[in-house]
Order: C-alpha cells, then sequence, then structure tokens
C-alpha cells in the first residue's frame, strides 16, 4: 500500500508545468492527471476491497473480546491476591518493630533494675 501511495506521489511530482500558451501540452497534462486520477481511484478501490477482506468478523471479534475479558479479569484476581500479601508482610513487619520495642523495654528495664540493685548492694556494703 506505502509503494502505491509512493507511486502515486512521484507520478504527481513527475508531471511536466505547463504554459497557458501551449495548446498540444495542455491536452497531454491532462491526459496525465486523469491517467494519475484513474490510477488513484483504482489504488482505493483496491484498498478498499483490501479493508473489507482484512476487516475481522464479528464472531472474531466476540472471541478476541472475551479472551481479553477472561485475561483481564485473571489478571485483577493476582492484582488482589499481590495486594492481599503486601498487607499481610506490612502487618508482619509492623508485628515485629512492635516486639523489638517490648523486648528493648524489657532488656531496659531489666538492665535499669539490674544497675540500681548494684548500686544500692554497694551501698548497704560501705
Amino acid at each position: 500500500m506505502a509503494s502505491t501511495f509512493l507511486l502515486i506521489a512521484m507520478s504527481a511530482h513527475a508531471a511536466p508545468s505547463v504554459s497557458n500558451t501551449d495548446s498540444v501540452a495542455t491536452s497531454s497534462a491532462t491526459n496525465q492527471n486523469t491517467s494519475v486520477q484513474s490510477t488513484s481511484d483504482q489504488t482505493l478501490s483496491a484498498s478498499n476491497t483490501l479493508a473489507a477482506q482484512i476487516q475481522p468478523s464479528d464472531k472474531a471479534l466476540s472471541e478476541a473480546n472475551q479472551a481479553l475479558l477472561s485475561r483481564n479479569a485473571q489478571l485483577q484476581r493476582q492484582v488482589n491476591d499481590l495486594q492481599t500479601q503486601v498487607n499481610v508482610l506490612v502487618y508482619e513487619s509492623k508485628g515485629q518493630l512492635f516486639l523489638y520495642g517490648a523486648f528493648t523495654v524489657l532488656m531496659s528495664l531489666l538492665v535499669g533494675i539490674f544497675i540500681s540493685w548494684l548500686v544500692f548492694v554497694r551501698r548497704e556494703r560501705w
């Protein structure tokens, strides 16, 4: 199709320029223009026929639409599953951070009690 457009464009640019005083040149230019126009009409009719042949049927479009809808539903389920996994991982990480914080507070409390015990026991010994 691109080659026919190229052929039409080259033939349109290849037409000689015509002066108004030469009637023979005018008639030959008119003949060339009509031949270019008929060639373009043939090309357009051939492209319309080709387009009509390539156009998919309603059944094929419906089947393709159903396939795409099922693929879309499958991908949506995958997105939902992945979102659920992300939420679980976020909650687990928050739970781990809470446990780390609780463990840190507990260890700090025990260290504080141990240090205070050392200080008070040593005071009693003085």
